[in-house]
C-alpha cells in the first residue's frame, strides 16, 4: 500500500502548483475512503465507485500512470458481485482508452508500460476472485472431509457403547432364557425366579438404551454455532451474532457465549436438537449457494417461542426457486413439523435471503425471558 501511495505523491510534487493541491486533495480522499471501506462494509460498492472515479480524474488531469493506485482496491473489487465488477472494469477501460489517446504518440514503443496500471483494476480483481473461490472450495472440501471423519468416529463410538453396555446384558438375558426353558418343568419355582431376573435385566437394558440414545441424539445450538463460525470463516463470510429476549428486547451484539452456553434455551432436548440441525442446514445453504460476504444470526427468545433468524447479503433468488432447488428446505420443514415449529423465508434476486426458524417455547418454572 505504501509503495502505491509514494509513487503518485512523488510525481505530484513536480506538478504545477496551480493544480498540485487538487492532486493531493484527491489522493487524501482516496486514502480516507480506502480506510473507511474496511469499517463500513455496507457502503463498499459506493466507496469503490468513488475511488475509481478519483483515479480517472487523476489520469485525465495529470497522467494515466496515476491509476497505478488501482492495485490498492483490487482486493475489495474482487469481492463485488460479478455484474458490478464487470460494469466497473468496462467503464474504467473505456474511459482510460479516451484518456490515453493523447499519450500514444509520446510513448511510442513503450506504450505497453501504460497497460501496467490498468492491470490493477481490469485483470487483478478477477485473478483474486478466482483464487479466493478456489481456496473456499478447498476449505469446504476439507471441512466436509473432517465432518465425514467425525461421523465415522461417532459411529465407532456408538458401536463400542452398544457392545459394552448392551452386549453383556443381552447375552445374560439369552443365557437365563435357556435356563428357564430347562427348569420350567423340573423346578417351576426356580424358573419363575429366573424369569423375574430376566425381566429386571431387560428393564435395566432398556434404561441403558434410553440413556445412550438420549446422549447420542442431543445436539446443542451452541455447538452448531461454533461449527458455523469455522465454516463461514473458511468460506470468507463474516458471521455476526445478536441476542435478544422478552426481558431485553434490544438486540445485543455481544455475549454470544453467555447467550448460547451459560444460559440454556427454554426447549426440550428434542426441540433444541431439531433447532440445531435446522440451523446447521441453513448455514450450510448460505455457504454453498448464497455467494454472500456477511451473514447475521439473531437469537430471539420470546414468551411463546424461540426464533433464530439467519440473513445474508448474497445473490438471493425468486421465492419459487427455493422450493424447486435442492437446498434442503423441504427437509427443514419436515423436521420442524415434528415439534410444531415452522419456518419463514424471504428473499429476492440481488437482495439476499432471510430464513427464520420458529420453535414453540416450553415454559418451565422460571421467569419469562430470563433464559
Amino acid at each position: 500500500m505504501l509503495t502505491n501511495l509514494m509513487i503518485p505523491m512523488y510525481f505530484l510534487l513536480y506538478e504545477p502548483s496551480s493544480i498540485q493541491w487538487l492532486g493531493f486533495v484527491l489522493l487524501g480522499i482516496f486514502v480516507l475512503l480506502f480506510r473507511q471501506s474496511y469499517f463500513y462494509l455496507k457502503w463498499a460498492t459506493p466507496i469503490l465507485i468513488v475511488q475509481v472515479g478519483i483515479l480517472l480524474i487523476l489520469a485525465a488531469v495529470f497522467h494515466p500512470m496515476y491509476t497505478f493506485m488501482g492495485f490498492m482496491i483490487a482486493a475489495p473489487l474482487s469481492k463485488q458481485k460479478l455484474p458490478m465488477l464487470l460494469s466497473i472494469t468496462i467503464v474504467f477501460t473505456v474511459a482510460m482508452g479516451f484518456i490515453a489517446v493523447p499519450y500514444l504518440d509520446l510513448m511510442g514503443s513503450l506504450v505497453w508500460i501504460g497497460l501496467v496500471p490498468m492491470f490493477g483494476i481490469c485483470i487483478l480483481p478477477y485473478i483474486i476472485r478466482t483464487s479466493t473461490r478456489f481456496q473456499q472450495k478447498s476449505a469446504r472440501l476439507r471441512a466436509e472431509t473432517a465432518e465425514r471423519m467425525a461421523q465415522q468416529e461417532e459411529r465407532q463410538r456408538i458401536a463400542r457403547e452398544l457392545h459394552d453396555t448392551l452386549g453383556h446384558t443381552l447375552s445374560l438375558i439369552a443365557l437365563k432364557g435357556e435356563v428357564v426353558e430347562k427348569l420350567v418343568h423340573r423346578q417351576p419355582e426356580r424358573a419363575i425366579t429366573e424369569a423375574r431376573e430376566i425381566r429386571e435385566t431387560a428393564r435395566a437394558a432398556l434404561k441403558q438404551m434410553r440413556e445412550l440414545v438420549t446422549e447420542m441424539k442431543v445436539t446443542y445450538l451452541a455447538d452448531e454455532y461454533k461449527h458455523a463460525i469455522s465454516l463461514c470463516s473458511a468460506a470468507g463470510i463474516q458471521l455476526f451474532f445478536q441476542y435478544q429476549s422478552i426481558s431485553d428486547p434490544r438486540p445485543s451484539n455481544g455475549g454470544t457465549q453467555d447467550a448460547l452456553v451459560n444460559n440454556p434455551l427454554p426447549l426440550t432436548p428434542l426441540q433444541e436438537t431439531i433447532l440445531a440441525m435446522c440451523f446447521r442446514e441453513t448455514i450450510t445453504n448460505v455457504v454453498r449457494h448464497s455467494r454472500a460476504t456477511s451473514c447475521s444470526v439473531l437469537l430471539d427468545i420470546q414468551e411463546g417461542e424461540v426464533r433464530v433468524s439467519v440473513s445474508d447479503d448474497g445473490i438471493g433468488a425468486d421465492m419459487d426457486q427455493f422450493y424447486t432447488s435442492s437446498n434442503g428446505l423441504a427437509g427443514l420443514r419436515q423436521r420442524l413439523v415434528m415439534i410444531d415449529g415452522r419456518m419463514s423465508l424471504s428473499s429476492s434476486p440481488g437482495k439476499g435471503t432471510e430464513v427464520t426458524l420458529h420453535i414453540p417455547r416450553v415454559l418451565r418454572n422460571e421467569k419469562v425471558g430470563s433464559a
